[in-house]
């Protein structure tokens, strides 16, 4: 016979039960909810990815077909234009993947390179020794030269203006600059300045490049699409034409086209520029 107290304990026992057995169910049901809720968001997140591989796949289709396009009409319309030219390429430091670019574009169009490597800022002169050698080599024995007056005799002496290179020879022997593939007869009429130190415009290349350009030859400033050196809107500035997509075709394309009489301008792929490339002289 039961007594109240098992009774009580029972019924406890029972409703103790009910309880955990509701509190049991409703979490499985939501384990399976969200289970099942895990189980769309996969799925749905898969076929996306599913989507972009396929979008990625045709757009990678569709640039090397672009770009096979513009490298074959660029080797096509530059070939030939710089025939007979010399065109110094104004550089700083060691070798760099923009001044390989540059000569690439030069000597793709038919033309001459003559890379021009400054050591140190502004041809070096805050040095005593140098700006002496500089002075004694432009026939001034006392005068210590400015930066401009040197960049302008430069641009005579490569252009054929001045019948020597005295202040070549002197930059050169003092370890100022390294000129390569100069020969002693060539002349050059074009300059494409990509000189910078420490990320910043080298203002005697750009004084270099503004000589020639003074001089009614051809010169710009250019930087790789993928520098922050500052080149190409210092040279702007200065009224120089100018581009910062050297390393593509279109850059491969505005070099020659500003160094044989296409639109001056300054030519980016940023807002700052009047267009991306010149346009294209017709037939």
């Amino acid at each position: 016979m039961y007594n109240l107290r098992y009774h009580i304990a029972s019924l406890v026992a029972v409703f103790l039960a009910l309880a955990i057995g509701i509190i049991l169910g409703g979490l499985v049901v939501r384990q399976g909810v969200f289970d099942s809720q895990q189980r769309a968001l996969v799925s749905s997140l898969q076929s996306e990815f599913n989507n972009l591989k396929k979008q990625n796949t045709t757009l990678k289709s569709s640039l090397a077909l672009d770009d096979a396009y513009a490298t074959q009409m660029t080797d096509e319309w530059t070939a030939g234009r710089l025939d007979g030219r010399t065109v110094v390429i104004l550089t700083s430091g060691a070798a760099s993947e923009a001044s390989d670019e540059a000569v690439k574009a030069v000597k793709g169009a038919g033309g001459t390179a003559v890379i021009a490597t400054m050591a140190k800022p502004n041809f070096g002169l805050s040095q005593s020794v140098v700006a002496s050698a500089a002075a004694s080599a432009m026939g001034s024995a006392t005068v210590t030269p400015t930066r401009e007056e040197v960049a302008k005799q430069l641009a005579a002496e490569w252009s054929g203006a001045s019948s020597a290179r005295s202040l070549s020879d002197t930059l050169v022997s003092s370890g100022q600059m390294k000129l390569s593939g100069f020969s002693a007869s060539a002349i050059a009429t074009q300059v494409v300045d990509l000189a910078a130190f420490d990320n910043h415009p080298d203002l005697a290349g750009l004084d270099l490049a503004q000589a020639f350009g003074a001089a009614g030859m051809y010169a710009m400033g250019a930087e790789a699409i993928d520098s922050n050196s500052g080149v190409a809107a210092a040279a702007a500035a200065r009224k120089l034409s100018a581009f910062d997509t050297l390393g593509t075709n279109p850059g491969r394309f505005t070099l020659v086209a500003l160094l044989t009489g296409g639109q001056q301008g300054y030519y980016s792929n940023t807002a700052r520029g009047v267009s991306l490339f010149p346009a294209v002289p017709k037939p």
